[in-house]
């Protein structure tokens, strides 16, 4: 396959020229015209996105809760979806909702079997365990019970991934939580600083036991304080720590995210969705569906929230994330992609066939036009997303028999 472009976004800058394609790699670049390319004009070529924390899409999620074909046809219009999104590699993320439970096993094995696999959507690279060791609440929510880590059901979880457990999330301030950042670094998995109360001594003293990533900074964590900057400032402060962050301008709003570009070095930042199964779902309020009691509330914008204000996770995909960041804060286009492909790619070591357009890397690419849409998605070279003859037929109608009004 050979493509042309005026805009492709590789490793070493934008490139006004064309990409051969073959056996699932990028065998060569080159610039200005190629005699039977594939030429998409001046639409834009960019690396397939890495979303490493992503719980759903286009209505479907990671649980099985009798939803019609269960987990497995969940997991499968949930990779589309994605790809339809501008994903190409992904990391499903498993909440807590079904604590340190069989079911939560059974759940984690049958995505965990999946990592590596070809998908008509995008590829698992392993799988993200946000909990169930959590210990606070976002704003306006009602605090949970603390939990009691137990550590063999994190050694059952170990071994039931396979291998395949890339990152699992605790507030540090738990007890024994030293024991579980122990036991999941000892065992290949990322520590990650999640929901947490923690202050500003205890982030740091967490940070020396071996968390090396921050879930969704400012979310959920203790704010910056002058006499206690908090697990955010803790966060932005220590070199060791690589930041997810959620760029929709409403998670986090543009002000915060300029500080935080201005306060961590971008190859310490990974733009994530935190997304749930009502991305890209109709506005309107739904009733008992992904896993939510009582109502969810999707707006005008496409944000999810209950009817108190509080917000249900994220509905805005990376790429959107992307958008805000070039369009309404000035960041280049090409830094804005090294967070959202190369540098979770790099943290996770999938940086040799993953994360860049280069040669000799696998052919993970987007088409995307000039308002953030994806409109083709390949991974190595094999096209599982053409939203000119799939468009919408991807969303999962199921969930719109759950529109109450």
């Amino acid at each position: 396959m050979l493509i042309r472009s005026t805009r492709i976004y590789t490793e070493d800058g934008l490139l006004d020229g064309w990409m051969r394609v073959e056996d699932g790699r990028i065998l060569q670049m080159g610039l200005g015209e190629k005699d039977g390319a594939i030429d998409f004009g001046d639409l834009q070529i960019i690396p397939g996105i890495f979303d490493t924390h992503v719980h759903g899409t286009q209505g479907y999620t990671l649980w099985d809760e009798g939803e019609e074909g269960g987990i497995d046809s969940q997991l499968s219009g949930f990779l589309k979806g994605i790809a339809s999104e501008g994903v190409t590699l992904v990391l499903p993320t498993l909440f807590s909702a079904t604590g340190d439970s069989e079911e939560a096993l059974e759940i984690l094995r049958k995505v965990a079997d999946q990592t590596g696999k070809p998908q008509n959507g995008a590829t698992v690279a392993g799988v993200h365990y946000e909990g169930p060791y959590l210990n606070r609440v976002g704003e306006k929510g009602i605090r949970p019970k603390t939990p009691t880590i137990n550590l063999e059901f994190v050694r059952r979880a170990i071994d039931v991934a396979g291998g395949n457990l890339r990152l699992m999330g605790l507030a540090p301030e738990l007890p024994q939580a030293e024991e579980l950042i122990n036991l999941l670094t000892e065992n290949g998995v990322t520590a990650a600083f999640t929901h947490s109360d923690c202050n500003s001594t205890q982030a740091f003293d967490a940070f020396d036991q071996g968390i090396t990533v921050a879930t969704h900074l400012c979310n959920v964590m203790t704010g910056v304080h002058h006499r206690d900057v908090g697990g955010l400032g803790a966060a932005l402060l220590d070199e060791r720590v690589v930041c997810e962050l959620i760029c929709d301008g409403l998670h986090v709003s543009n002000p915060m995210i300029q500080i935080v570009m201005r306060a961590k070095p971008h190859d310490k930042i990974m733009l994530i969705s935190d997304c749930t199964g009502y991305s890209g779902a109709p506005s309107g309020t739904y009733r008992g569906f992904l896993g939510h009691s009582g109502e969810v509330i999707v707006d005008d914008l496409g944000f999810v929230r209950e009817p108190g204000g509080r917000l249900r996770g994220s509905s805005k995909p990376v790429l959107y994330g992307i958008g805000n960041l070039v369009e309404n804060l000035g960041i280049d286009m090409s830094d804005a992609l090294r967070m959202a492909a190369l540098n979770p790619a790099r943290k996770y070591g999938f940086a040799d066939r993953k994360g860049s357009l280069k040669i000799g890397k696998d052919a993970d690419f987007v088409v995307i036009s000039d308002d953030y849409k994806a409109l083709e998605t390949y991974v190595q070279g094999r096209r599982v997303f053409d939203r000119a003859a799939e468009g919408d037929n991807i969303f999962n109608k199921q969930m719109l028999e759950f529109l109450v009004k």
